[in-house]
């Protein structure tokens, strides 16, 4: 199995000189690259981690963390990669919440946590306040997150073409192997 080999992001993007336009660039090559059968554990880890992070991130704040939880059934896997995610931006506020939530839901009745999982979200009013924490962080996630991929060491900027030849040339060698 190959691993996607870098991170990339396009020289449009970063000349937007906005967090959210960088993010998003990362965003649009993993989107990319999953719905081209490039499975999770092929793209570049930590390209992956700051799309997951951007993912948290979003629906806590739209939605609220108990959203979070029941639309991702608080998978493990993917809470692991936020939390190396958070750590690795050096996003010190966010991830000291996220450890928080982390310890809250490992105490968590499994009973109580499986009967809002398999429920509709509409239906799990009585325990949704249970998992909500109003203490979210203000520090700006999204400008941690793109500073780190914008440092990254596997960090390429490219133009849009380049990226596209580098993604086809990619997948091409895939069917390859």
């Amino acid at each position: 199995m190959r691993e996607f080999p870098s991170i990339l992001l396009s020289k449009d993007a970063l000349a937007t000189n906005t967090a959210l336009a960088v993010v998003q660039s990362n965003i649009s090559v993993v989107n990319y690259l999953r719905h081209s059968d490039v499975g999770d554990d092929e793209l570049h880890p930590d390209a992956f981690a700051s799309y997951c992070v951007d993912y948290y991130y979003t629906i806590v704040r739209a939605e609220g963390l108990a959203a979070f939880i029941h639309q991702t059934k608080w998978d493990l896997d993917l809470v692991e990669i936020i939390q190396s995610g958070l750590a690795a931006m050096e996003a010190v506020d966010h991830l000291d919440y996220f450890e928080k939530q982390m310890r809250k839901m490992k105490l968590f009745s499994k009973i109580k946590l499986a009967k809002f999982l398999e429920n509709p979200i509409e239906k799990g009013k009585e325990i949704a306040p249970l998992l909500e924490d109003k203490n979210f962080p203000t520090e700006d996630l999204v400008a941690l997150n793109a500073n780190w991929v914008k440092q990254h060491p596997d960090t390429q900027i490219v133009s849009i073409e380049e990226m596209q030849e580098i993604i086809v040339d990619f997948l091409s060698n895939e069917d390859e192997e």
